[in-house]
């Protein structure tokens, strides 16, 4: 992407049934290509399946549909091979990109929304309107997930759709330089490009809420402490989906989940980790908030996560390292619910009602410039 605004494309045309956001988010689940797609997308299966994952009796009857036939892809996918070199890093995150991106194109079609590249700050972001957009006077920045090394905006625009359409507002999605061609200062100092830009244009800090799943909500949580330490002012409102908010792996769902874990490796999210961030910078507040002094200011956050996840231990400490500084979080889990279950599990109760609360939460907190 360049500096120049692509030309913004047409909405794409949907059935009536492909419910712009001010039909409710319960309709707009329904719209959206499930990640067992993105499943089936990511490559050959081993050649003996071993069925590794166990659907929980507890979830819906439809998030039980929907996860046996995840897990039944996932289980034969071939180990992760761990990249040795800049451009080994480079071909296993292109090859994800060119697969994951039809995908991410036909959620976007679907939900009717539109999507143009631009440039904030010197930085590349897409923008996602939703179908039928209005002005609302509030902004929203996404940052994707993906091990700090994987994804773009453009193969990740399933979230930020979602969230728009659930919202009404635009998504401004940065597509940061993932690791290890950028580590954690680039891509702190990149969010903060955005957000220093973006007020320089006279958009109110508090009209505007940051969200990120997984890697993204790190990123998020993290870039936030540093803009506050350098003095900034802060977004009026937080979401984080499953965020990684210790990459030092330090917590009790370590032990006793990453064996059950149906999305996360604990290896590879471990090689992800360590190019992201050097070991002495790992317990850096701006790369693992955990650590983050929440005596200070800091914004109301809602936290949301699933109970089949490894990195639950960092949904819980993130949580209560926010509430013991004496600022409003809102920790929203589901039983059963695997990484990021919003955007693999979309026509489930457990999601509809994750992305209604996410979208009350952001309507409730952010102030209309």
């Amino acid at each position: 992407m360049n500096g120049d605004m692509a030309k913004a494309p047409s909405p794409v045309p949907v059935h009536k049934n492909a419910f712009p956001h001010n039909n409710g988010p319960g309709q707009i689940m329904r719209a959206i290509t499930p990640l067992l797609l993105m499943l089936a997308l990511a490559g050959p299966a081993a050649a003996e399946p071993t069925l590794r994952f166990e659907v929980p009796t507890t979830v819906s009857p439809e998030a039980a549909k929907d996860l046996a036939a995840i897990y039944a892809v996932s289980s034969r996918l071939p180990p992760a091979t761990k990249p040795v070199s800049l451009e080994d890093w480079d071909r296993q995150r292109e090859a994800l990109d060119k697969r994951m991106i039809p995908a991410s194109n036909a959620v976007v079609a679907r939900l009717g929304a539109s999507v143009r590249d631009d440039q904030i700050g010197g930085v590349p972001v897409v923008r996602i309107l939703p179908a039928g957009y209005k002005p609302s006077g509030r902004t929203l920045i996404y940052l994707h997930g993906g091990g700090y090394t994987r994804f773009s905006a453009h193969s990740r625009l399933g979230p930020p759709a979602l969230v728009a359409a659930a919202t009404g507002d635009e998504v401004i999605s940065v597509d940061y330089t993932v690791a290890p061609r950028g580590n954690w200062r680039v891509i702190t100092d990149q969010v903060l490009s955005v957000w220093r830009a973006l007020l320089a244009k006279g958009t109110a800090p508090a009209s505007i809420g940051i969200f990120g799943d997984s890697a993204g909500g790190g990123i998020a949580a993290g870039s936030v402490l540093k803009m506050r330490d350098q003095g900034l002012p802060l977004p009026g409102a937080l979401y984080l989906m499953s965020p990684s908010s210790d990459i030092t792996y330090t917590g009790d769902s370590y032990l006793t989940l990453s064996r059950v874990d149906p999305v996360l490796d604990l290896d590879s999210s471990k090689w992800g980790a360590d190019v992201y961030a050097d070991p002495k910078d790992q317990k850096n507040p701006y790369v693992s908030p955990v650590y983050g002094d929440y005596a200070k200011a800091f914004p109301p956050t809602l936290i949301q996560g699933g109970t089949r996840e490894m990195l639950l231990s960092n949904f819980v400490r993130e949580y209560q390292v926010i509430r013991g500084g004496g600022h409003e979080a809102v920790l929203d889990l589901y039983e059963g619910m695997p990484h990021v279950f919003q955007g693999s599990v979309p026509n489930t109760p457990e999601t509809r009602t994750a992305i209604a609360r996410a979208a009350a939460f952001l309507k409730t907190h952010l102030t209309p410039r």
